[in-house]
């Protein structure tokens, strides 16, 4: 093999081992919003509606395995559950009839 010449670089090789076998992303006591929307039996474009209008915090951003989720800690979920409490009444009423919409 030649001597590298002054000034010049030798290739560098490098083996990166890659596998398919990823984590699933969990994050210790911090739920997504679609956690918090089935947890508290509420639809997620509630939460997002409640966030929109400040009525509730609004939930931290984080990446988990290349993607953007938003979660909310144990004291969010509280501060959203006392919202609830105090001003959600159920499912509005049905757009075609009128009447009080149906649970599915």
């Amino acid at each position: 093999m030649r001597e590298p010449r002054v000034g010049m670089h030798m290739p560098t090789r490098a083996r990166f081992l890659l596998d398919k076998c990823r984590t699933c992303g969990t994050i210790d006591m911090k739920h997504s919003v679609s956690e918090v929307a089935e947890l508290l039996h509420v639809d997620r474009r509630t939460l997002q509606r409640w966030v929109k209008r400040k009525k509730i915090p609004v939930p931290a951003a984080g990446i988990v395995n290349g993607r953007l989720v938003k979660f909310w800690d144990e004291t969010g979920i509280r501060a959203i559950e006392q919202y609830k409490a105090a001003a959600y009444c159920g499912k509005g009423l049905d757009r075609r009839s009128g009447k009080k919409a149906k649970r599915k």
